[in-house]
């Protein structure tokens, strides 16, 4: 197993992408031979081919995350483990990153993504489990999750960012998905009623489920409940 870290990366920032290869590489008892053409024809699949010699710390935050992830790959593992790989990024480096993720996993690399990052595990995983305080809350495929846990229901998206407070006042069944947005679970008729007496404007109002995130955050408020 190959050990991928995202605040601390594990590797040299100092040393040349190259060097840290080679060096992780001999640790594992692989020659610089088998490393190096390996590392290079994953360099060059996440468009880092030119900074082979470059030092790590010279780098963006995003090409560090890829590079450390090429070094991983470059000793042929069959399962990761990656500790907050999205840490930093902007977003378009986080979907590049996710676009990567879900390439390896179409090639049967195994994946375990541990992230606060709900948005991405949401977008990348088949399974999630949820843990608090070393605590495992639930778990299970992610879409099947999201269909039993929630169900689908109706996104209203609003024109003034109030969505937490009138998530608050209407209660049961409504919840905040951002700034302004409700997630609405339940069914139209009801809806309907509810959307004649909203005191804020709606935009739009489609089909749809909450978050991952948003849950999550359902569910530690109702494990913090007396």
């Amino acid at each position: 197993m190959n050990i991928r870290k995202g605040g601390e990366k594990g590797v040299y920032l100092n040393l040349p992408l190259l060097a840290n290869a080679l060096y992780f590489g001999g640790i594992r008892g692989l020659s610089p031979k088998a490393v190096r053409p390996r590392f290079v024809s994953w360099l060059e699949r996440f468009g880092l081919k030119d900074r082979l010699h470059t030092p790590l710390a010279s780098l963006s935050r995003g090409m560090q995350q890829k590079a450390a992830l090429a070094l991983a790959l470059a000793l042929s593992p069959r399962f990761l483990l990656l500790d907050e790989p999205t840490l930093g990024l902007d977003p378009m480096s986080r979907k590049e990153l996710e676009e990567i993720l879900i390439g390896l996993k179409g090639e049967g690399i195994g994946i375990l993504l541990t992230s606060h990052d709900l948005a991405t595990v949401e977008r990348v995983s088949d399974r999630v489990a949820f843990l608090q305080k070393g605590r495992l809350l639930k778990e299970g495929p992610t879409r099947a999750l999201l269909r039993e846990w929630a169900g689908e229901g109706y996104v209203v998206r609003l024109a003034a960012p109030q969505a937490q407070v009138l998530a608050q006042v209407l209660g049961d069944g409504w919840l905040p998905e951002g700034e302004d947005r409700l997630v609405f679970l339940g069914e139209w008729e009801a809806l309907r009623e509810h959307l004649a007496h909203l005191p804020v404007e709606v935009l739009e109002v489609s089909r749809g489920m909450p978050s991952l995130e948003t849950l999550f955050l359902k569910l530690l408020a109702e494990e913090a409940r007396p």
